[in-house]
């Protein structure tokens, strides 16, 4: 069963938000493997991306390997994280 996970940031509107879009966008030209599809929004108080993988182990594995790269930037903590099984139709 897919799986989808959604990913919140909220920021006032002092927060460089386009550096966090260019931070964020880097290298997203491809999804990451096991990613469905990605919808993304930023704005001046915050960003939501919301991702469907094929698998939670997918949603998780990306999320491990991306951990060193998050922890090493200068973006902010995500404000909310959730993740659930979904049903994905493709039209």
């Amino acid at each position: 069963m897919a799986y989808c996970t959604i990913v919140e940031f909220d920021w006032d509107e002092s927060f460089d938000h386009e550096a966090f879009a260019a931070a964020v966008s880097a290298g997203s030209d491809a999804l990451p493997d096991g990613c469905l599809s990605r919808i993304a929004s930023i704005d001046n108080n915050g960003a939501r991306m919301i991702e469907v993988w094929r698998s939670g182990s997918d949603a998780r594995a990306f999320a491990e390997q991306s951990k060193p790269f998050l922890d090493g930037s200068e973006l902010p903590a995500p404000s909310r994280v959730s993740g659930f099984e979904a049903s994905y139709v493709v039209a």
